[in-house]
């Protein structure tokens, strides 16, 4: 067994490598998967997961912002790399160019700087147009594709390899879905018919792959599902995913009160009989919830134990009063499976009232991954 000194994140190539075949049977066999990487690979680790996504055969992947993209490339990272969220800043031009990076373009303004900046090059500057079909946030509006494809057909050395757009709740199939498919076709077509015929077109990502499949396109961008969480419940029942993260710490020491002991700060948990308390060295610090104060539960030998009183910034106080054999030294499971019982992000999330995407994101960098 590795040695917990306080605690870890154990990350289970396997796991991913279980969902990335998963979701890429759910694709007819000619569709690109773009593995969604940003935010640390939702606090896997990024460098790590892309190599081992680039080993399983991933066609792309997708960052947030530049400088995400710039230490996959340092670390070696070979995969086409999409800058999703686009160019923010005209500083990040250069660091586009250098790192060989894809950035989405998502407003006018930007294109001209991209459009400026290309003449200085020799080789065109690879781009995907994103168009805001619905989800009221980054791309282009049809109206704006007159002047958009103008530009473009200008004098410039920009290639338009890829078109996409982002469903606003890909969980449910309903008439907004339908109706933002619509107009991204229609999108699309003007785009071919004014002499602009983008090579890849995407639109879905996880919840699209499965309650849309008909929006795959060229290809589709798999995010939460290659971390075995789920974007609905609904989803959760079709797809057989494997969570990939196992968040665990040790009991530090255990402590007995008598009946009407206060624990904690703000005394918000008072004993009603004898108890004995689990001290785990955990807090909200390294991403543990402090909303699951009096409200979580972890595993000890594969128990399901309470959290009682605050979370704190370093410390987390569990209830063990009812279970036997348990002593200090324990494996505690936060997050992750354990033999017949497992506590989910998606589990955390509700409780929490948030999603699993948050959860992930938020165990700290102080937090070790572990790739097993």
């Amino acid at each position: 067994m590795i040695n917990i000194e306080r605690a870890c994140a154990f990350i289970d190539l396997q796991a991913i490598e279980h969902n990335f075949i998963v979701i890429k049977s759910l694709l007819p066999h000619n569709v690109k998967i773009l593995c969604v990487v940003k935010a640390d690979a939702y606090g896997h680790g990024s460098s790590e997961i892309a190599r081992k996504l680039e080993e399983l055969g991933a066609d792309y992947l997708g960052v947030a912002i530049t400088h995400e993209g710039i230490e996959l490339r340092n670390r070696g990272v070979n995969l086409p790399i999409l800058v999703m969220s686009g160019i923010l800043m005209n500083s990040e031009i250069k660091h586009v160019y250098e790192s060989n990076l894809m950035p989405v373009v998502h407003d006018i303004n930007t294109l001209i700087e991209l459009k400026r900046e290309s003449l200085h090059h020799n080789e065109p500057l690879k781009i995907h147009l994103k168009m805001d079909t619905g989800m009221g946030r980054l791309g282009f509006k049809y109206n704006e594709l007159h002047f958009l494809i103008k530009q473009i057909k200008g004098d410039c050395k920009l290639e338009v390899e890829g078109f996409m757009s982002h469903f606003a709740s890909s969980e449910k199939r309903d008439e907004y879905g339908f109706q933002q498919i619509l107009e991204f076709k229609d999108s699309l077509n003007f785009l071919k018919e004014s002499g602009v015929s983008p090579k890849i077109v995407h639109m879905s990502n996880s919840g699209a792959i499965v309650k849309y499949p008909e929006a795959c396109f060229d290809m589709v961008r798999a995010g939460i599902a290659l971390y075995g969480s789920y974007p609905s419940k609904e989803i959760a029942d079709i797809l057989q995913l494997r969570t990939v993260m196992k968040f665990v710490t040790r009991i530090a020491f255990i402590k007995e009160y008598q009946q009407g002991s206060s624990l904690s700060y703000g005394r918000t948990f008072t004993t009603e009989k004898k108890t004995r308390i689990a001290y785990i060295p955990v807090g909200y610090a390294d991403g543990y919830p402090r909303a699951l104060s009096n409200r979580g539960s972890v595993l000890i030998k594969d128990r399901r134990c309470s959290v009682v009183g605050r979370v704190c910034m370093d410390w987390m106080l569990v209830d063990i009063t009812d279970h036997e054999n348990i002593d200090v030294g324990e494996e505690v499971i936060l997050l992750g499976r354990g033999n017949n019982d497992a506590i989910t992000a998606d589990e955390i999330a509700e409780i929490t009232e948030t999603i699993p995407y948050e959860i992930l994101c938020n165990i700290s960098k102080r937090v070790p991954r572990v790739y097993v």
